[in-house]
């Protein structure tokens, strides 16, 4: 289906933008830890400072609100991008990166659990 911009939506499920303090960690990398840009049944995307190198293949995340008591652990993913945001603020000491991730097979305990998360910590 094209949009106003006349570009395709591939995507099979819609994105919600998600409420601040919800965060996303990349397997056990303490450096691609960021606040969750947004979410849908289908993926997630995230922003991170960088410090180590861009990731690619399939790993784990986990996903946590920093003002409550839910974390979601070890959701299989698979890495769609992680490319550079262009942010107008140039006195970053590192630049600003998004990971884009695909989420892999999911157990019914998980997806009720990302439903939860949908209804609790995205915007409508």
């Amino acid at each position: 289906m094209a949009n106003t911009t006349g570009f395709i939506e591939r995507r099979k499920h819609k994105r919600f933008k998600v409420k601040k303090g919800a965060y996303a960690i990349l397997g056990s990398d303490q450096n691609k830890t960021g606040q969750i840009k947004d979410i849908s049944r289908g993926g997630i995307a995230f922003e991170y400072s960088a410090c180590s190198e861009q990731s690619s293949g399939t790993c784990d995340i986990g996903v946590y609100v920093s003002h409550g008591f839910f974390y979601l652990e070890k959701f299989s993913v698979i890495i769609v991008a992680d490319f550079e945001v262009n942010d107008t603020i140039s006195s970053r000491s590192s630049p600003k990166m998004q990971l884009s991730l695909q989420f892999g097979k999911l157990s019914l305990n998980q997806k009720v659990l990302l439903d939860y998360f949908l209804k609790e910590y995205t915007h409508k």
